[in-house]
């Protein structure tokens, strides 16, 4: 009886080591003994370069404008610009600034060189 149990015993561990061997890493190539080839790591940390870019690109999209910073030269064409500021509730705004509408912000901006004077959250 101990014989069989102690056989039995050998044979699950034999089994487990060799499904454990057996479970190795995807990546590896048999021709490189078993250790990681150095594309699969340029890969990887490309793939982890393009992700953080993409968030990088997300959170550009929405911006919080404040004063003192540059508008961007794409919100400075006239596709941007509030001509009737006062049905909007906006004050004239001064020589050499107008109003540009970028997302949900009516932002103050200087025509020549975008320096931001004023930002005002706008109601839908």
């Amino acid at each position: 009886m101990k014989r069989l149990i102690t056989a039995s015993l050998a044979v699950l561990m034999l089994a487990g080591g060799a499904s454990a061997a057996s479970a190795q890493d995807y990546r590896r190539d048999h021709n490189n003994n078993g250790r990681y080839d150095s594309r699969d790591r340029a890969y990887e940390s490309g793939r982890r370069d393009q992700a953080r870019a993409e968030d990088r690109r997300d959170r550009r999209e929405y911006r919080r404008w404040a004063k003192g910073q540059r508008l961007d030269q794409r919100y400075r064409g006239n596709g941007y610009y509030v001509s009737d500021y006062r049905a909007r509730g906006l004050r004239q705004p001064p020589r050499g600034y107008r109003w540009q509408r970028v997302d949900d912000q009516y932002v103050l901006a200087a025509v020549a060189t975008g320096l931001i004077a004023s930002v005002i959250i706008a109601n839908r």
